[in-house]
């Protein structure tokens, strides 16, 4: 039986095989961990830049909707004012 020794230069474990076959698996199972971690990294990459999208879109949202709010607040405040002013005169003109 062969067997030969090999050195997977990323991880720095030694491949020990009884035969080119199980070298050669060895090796496979290597490369796939290696792309496995390498996606798993992108997915997480990509969920926590659509987390922040998410947290962006929102801020942008209830920004549009403070905006919002506050001009109808200054608008009621004007006709609160707008209407006790027309009140003191319609009372101005009853004294009168």
């Amino acid at each position: 039986m062969e067997s030969k020794v090999g050195r997977a230069t990323d991880s720095g474990k030694n491949i020990l095989a009884g035969t080119k076959g199980d070298y050669r698996e060895g090796v496979r199972k290597l490369i796939d961990d290696e792309v496995r971690k390498a996606v798993d990294l992108e997915m997480q990459k990509a969920a926590q830049e659509l987390i922040e999208e998410h947290k962006k879109a929102t801020r942008q949202i209830l920004e549009e909707y403070r905006a919002a709010i506050q001009e109808i607040v200054k608008e009621e405040k004007e006709q609160i004012w707008n209407r006790a002013e027309q009140l003191k005169r319609s009372i101005l003109q009853l004294g009168l």
